[in-house]
């Protein structure tokens, strides 16, 4: 699999490279590092002390500017990431479906550890706020190659009757693995913006907020009550190696 996106990379940097030298594009290496993973929605459904750890990643990829005038530019990026954090959260009556329809509650601590690979292909607007400094907002697309979505119930009560769970005395016996990973889609879109600084006019620095617009779980998936939608924070720097 690296092997193949080490091959689309060299590809895709051929192409920006000879459009560079004929339209007079401005090519540049981004590397970065991706903070932040998915969260529940709708936000009501996250619970009461529950807290989620970010695992910070370096981030790969290369992009193409296009000068429009003085004030405006526009940019094609194709970026490697590995999106991981874990959570854990105290819940009552958790359900969990199974195919057939029906549903076990589960009350305890939970323990979550999410992975996703994904290859992101942005388009992204600059506007010069002043010398150096930019103004950023894009969309985004990105096919996720591979992911991980691993829950783990533990010191809990678990039943098919809601009741028990509602009244459920802690700590119980139940420690029970959940793994969703196989429902995960292929692919998510969204929105982002953000903020570039020019330390010189080759070396850029910048922080993006990229806000998913679908969950990552396919649209069949119904095992949980709540979808997950990707939110994070990109920090990077980017070298204009020619123009």
């Amino acid at each position: 699999m690296m092997r193949k996106i080490f091959a689309l990379f060299l590809f895709i940097a051929f192409i920006f490279t000879v459009n560079a030298q004929e339209r007079k594009f401005n090519f540049y290496p981004n590397i970065a590092v991706d903070l932040g993973g998915a969260i529940p929605f709708p936000l009501s459904d996250i619970t009461d002390g529950a807290g989620g750890t970010p695992k910070p990643y370096p981030s790969l990829g290369i992009g193409s500017e296009y000068n429009l005038n003085e004030k405006w530019q526009l940019a094609l990026e194709i970026n490697y990431h590995l999106i991981a954090f874990s959570a854990d959260a105290d819940v009552v009556s958790q359900p969990f479906y199974w195919d057939d329809g029906t549903a076990q509650y589960f009350t305890g601590y939970t323990e979550t550890d999410v992975e996703l690979r994904m290859v992101e292909f942005p388009l992204i607007a600059f506007y010069q706020l002043k010398e150096g400094r930019k103004f950023l907002f894009g969309a985004y697309y990105s096919r996720i190659l591979e992911g991980r979505f691993d829950t783990k119930g533990i010191n809990g009560v678990l039943s098919s009757n809601k009741e028990d769970t509602d009244n459920a005395v802690l700590p119980g016996s139940a420690n029970v693995p959940y793994s969703f990973g196989q429902f995960i889609d292929k692919y998510d879109y969204g929105v982002l913006i953000g903020y570039r600084y020019n330390l010189n006019h080759r070396l850029y620095l910048w922080a993006r907020l990229n806000v998913g617009f679908k969950s990552i779980f396919v649209e069949e998936f119904n095992n949980i009550d709540y979808e997950m939608y990707q939110v994070r924070i990109n920090l990077g720097v980017s070298y204009k190696l020619f123009e």
